[in-house]
């Protein structure tokens, strides 16, 4: 795989490996000590609940959330109730992110993937801190210019890819969120992520546990061969990660 060789890891730090839990939220840590004391009065600590509706589609962004630990996933869903992932924010980004461009609702669901953390405050207090000498929009502007990448690029590989290459891609971006190995996913969830029956999950997921790639229970994936698991994935994985290593260090 493209970048297999190169990319792997470059998210995780010791420290994030040895606990399982990542470093905390990447924009408000590159943000200068006065910017990130403005706004830390500002911001309350919350718990990420698995499953939990942080936007529901066309209704207005009131709060906004700087993801410290966990996933989100913003799904589109159809009027005979199928649904899919059309992206996922980690500690890299913020949920919300429509309110720095004027606009207050999208028509996208926010779901909860994975527990974790996050700081949140009111839309209305992120944009009033928006002054074209901080650095903050300028943060938001590039994370916002990498998940507009993953978006376009999760088009092309949804069109061009097996599910057996999504489906490692997706594994391999959420570990890289996570900055651990044990993803807790279910695979019903999995199946909706991928727009697939869950059937058609099992069935990817067997032969990569045959083969020593990961390892499968009860609301549990864990990844055993992270490699390998690159090699059976396509570029696309590595074309997203780098994109956001360029515009987010």
């Amino acid at each position: 795989m493209l970048y297999a060789n190169n990319m792997l890891g470059i998210h995780e730090t010791a420290s994030s490996q040895a606990t399982g839990r990542s470093p905390g939220n990447l924009i408000l840590a590159f943000l200068p000590p006065d910017e990130r004391d403005c706004l830390r009065a500002k911001l309350q600590a919350v718990d990420l609940e698995q499953g939990q509706m942080l936007y529901e589609s066309n209704r207005p962004v009131e709060l906004v959330n700087f993801v410290d630990q966990g996933m989100i996933s913003v799904v589109s869903r159809m009027q005979n109730g199928s649904s899919i992932e059309v992206g996922t924010i980690g500690n890299e980004g913020m949920a919300g992110l429509s309110v720095i461009l004027g606009v207050e609702r999208i028509p996208y669901r926010h779901i909860v993937q994975i527990a974790g953390r996050a700081q949140r405050m009111s839309a209305a207090a992120l944009v009033a801190e928006l002054k074209p000498e901080c650095l903050l929009p300028k943060l938001l502007n590039r994370y916002h210019a990498a998940f507009n990448t993953q978006v376009m690029q999760g088009m092309a590989c949804n069109g061009l890819h097996s599910i057996v290459q999504r489906c490692c891609r997706w594994l391999l971006s959420t570990q890289d969120r996570l900055g651990s190995r044990e993803l807790n996913i279910t695979h019903e969830f999995l199946a909706q992520m991928l727009g697939v029956r869950r059937a058609s999950v099992t069935e990817v997921l067997r032969p990569l546990q045959h083969d020593g790639l990961i390892r499968t229970s009860r609301g549990k994936v864990v990844i055993l061969d992270p490699k390998r698991l690159a090699d059976a994935s396509c570029e696309c994985y590595g074309i997203i990660r780098s994109e956001y290593q360029r515009l987010l260090g």
